[in-house]
């Protein structure tokens, strides 16, 4: 077992189901914009880097190219609807209660606003020591400066740090910070890609984190 200091989790995908809400959220905004709805698999394949990019994604084969209104009315529909159906995933509130001696936080690309409201939701906010949301700083993952920002904020060395997440961005912004990485196979992420890069684990579910670290 390693000893960790500061756990780094990404949000949608690894902590937070969040897909449902999100998948009728983009086929809304669409819809608003008099477009074709998509299928679940494709938005699945389009979340992951931030709002621009899934909605540049979702815009990609309907001849529109207004990325700001299709942000915009993302956001806004995404706002009233982000608590319909989003849930923890099984044993995540238990895993960060368990290591709440340690330093808990999220690095993800998603605008901090809408974290923050879903955990605070779920009475789950407090257990975080840091957020950093896709609007926190000027770069986002695989960008390694989140995760430089929480790793010197905690003064805690790369042996010390564990990234975990469902994609294969959260892989590479773990080794381009040179921390240990862990993928989650239930997630969002595409498996393969997540498998291909290479994590230094890869678990199934997050109680599974007990067994790993200490």
């Amino acid at each position: 077992m390693k000893k960790i200091s500061l756990f780094v989790y990404d949000f949608d995908g690894t902590l937070v189901d969040t897909f449902e809400d999100i998948a009728n959220s983009v086929n809304r905004t669409l819809t608003e914009m008099n477009l074709q709805s998509l299928d679940r698999k494709t938005i699945r394949q389009n979340i992951g880097s931030g709002v621009v990019n899934l909605m540049t994604r979702s815009l990609a084969s309907s001849g529109c190219n207004n990325i700001k209104a299709a942000v915009s009315l993302f956001q806004k529909h995404y706002n009233h609807h982000l608590l319909d159906q989003t849930k923890l995933y099984p044993n995540g509130r238990k895993i960060v209660e368990h290591f709440s001696n340690k330093k808990n936080t999220i690095l993800s690309n998603k605008p901090i606003a809408f974290i923050e409201k879903t955990l605070e939701a779920m009475n789950f906010l407090p257990s975080f020591d840091s957020i950093l949301g896709g609007d926190s700083l000027d770069e986002q993952k695989p960008n390694p400066k989140g995760l430089q920002f929480l790793m010197k904020k905690y003064n805690c060395p790369t042996e010390k740090v564990v990234m975990i997440g469902d994609n294969a961005i959260d892989v590479e912004t773990g080794k381009r910070a040179g921390v240990i990485t862990c993928g989650v196979t239930y997630g969002l992420g595409n498996p393969g890609s997540l498998r291909d890069s290479k994590p230094d684990y890869l678990i199934d579910n997050l109680s599974d984190l007990k067994s790993l670290f200490n």
